[in-house]
């Protein structure tokens, strides 16, 4: 036997672990848990690179907004 713990994988729905495959736990076995990073679909990637570049442009043109009213030329916004 041995001496790792066993690694249990599963999903979350409506607030409830469920395992991909059913495990003979007894009641009151203590169990620990580690929420796992997302890796993101190619498509979901996409998307927010996208909202990304729409916040630059967005960024941009209220600085240009800016530069009109007090009349000067307008500067860069870089994202921080």
């Amino acid at each position: 036997m041995s001496d790792k713990a066993p690694v249990l994988k599963g999903v979350v729905r409506n607030g409830v672990i469920v395992f991909e495959a059913p495990w003979p736990l007894p009641d009151g076995t203590e169990v620990e848990f580690v929420v796992t990073r997302h890796v993101f679909t190619p498509e979901e990637r996409a998307e927010f690179e996208a909202w990304e570049g729409l916040r630059d442009e967005a960024w941009a043109m209220i600085d240009r907004w800016e530069a009109d009213a007090a009349g000067e030329t307008p500067q860069s916004h870089e994202p921080k």
